[in-house]
């Protein structure tokens, strides 16, 4: 793995306390939802095998804890996250809730990051990204993702979610929070990346941002089960 510097971590005793805190209080609140997958999902779930990368918009970013529980039996997964002093609580909060951490951003320290991708991605791990983090702009699917994806030539699996009751953050990506004892329906579409090898990474990109859009607007609650 590639070590770099210029990486914000939590050095004091109370950040890490309050992590600690704010992970029983997620984990409380996890327990009371239901998450409920389309059938496309639910064989995603059962059959996939590393390398493979998990991608959904930036405002989805606590579904990797899930997308993490649902495929605890396969393979670790790996988030890429900034490596700001924001991406130092995240990657606290990751930590503790078993989901491992690459840092870096398109910005910052992005060549040693993407070096630690195809490191993890060789060994037969997932990795989530959020195409459109850290900073936006919402929905719009930037180089990096096709890049990684045409280099490494794992699977790609798309996810799009909806919640039954949720509130939004006044954040750039409009952070949807599902409210306790709600629902969350999951569908998936899957890729081979070796299919669009044609492809510049630009029109790769546009590709993947149209079929992750459209994955979005079509979930329909009455497919999940």
């Amino acid at each position: 793995m590639t070590v770099f510097r210029d990486i914000h971590v939590l050095k004091k005793w109370w950040q890490r306390i309050l992590v600690t805190v704010v992970v029983f209080m997620l984990k409380l609140y996890w327990s009371t939802l239901r998450v409920k997958l389309t059938v496309e999902c639910q064989k995603v779930v059962d059959e996939i095998r590393g390398p493979a990368i998990f991608v959904f918009w930036h405002n989805n970013l606590f579904l990797a804890y899930r997308l993490s529980r649902l495929l605890k039996k396969k393979y670790d997964m790996y988030a890429l996250v900034s490596p700001s002093r924001d991406g130092a609580w995240l990657t606290e909060l990751f930590d503790r809730l078993g989901i491992r951490t690459i840092r870096g951003s398109s910005k910052r320290n992005g060549l040693p990051a993407l070096s630690n991708i195809f490191d993890k991605l060789s060994e037969g791990a997932f990795v989530a990204i959020t195409p459109d983090g850290p900073r936006g702009p919402a929905y719009e699917f930037k180089k990096g993702t096709a890049m990684i994806a045409k280099a490494t030539r794992a699977n790609l699996v798309l996810v799009a979610l909806k919640y039954s009751h949720y509130f939004v953050l006044p954040t750039w990506d409009k952070f949807k929070i599902s409210l306790p004892f709600s629902k969350i329906y999951v569908d998936t579409k899957t890729f081979i990346s070796e299919t669009f090898a044609n492809l510049t990474v630009r029109e790769f990109s546009m590709v993947l941002e149209n079929e992750l859009t459209d994955l979005q607007r079509k979930l329909d609650p009455k497919d999940c089960f």
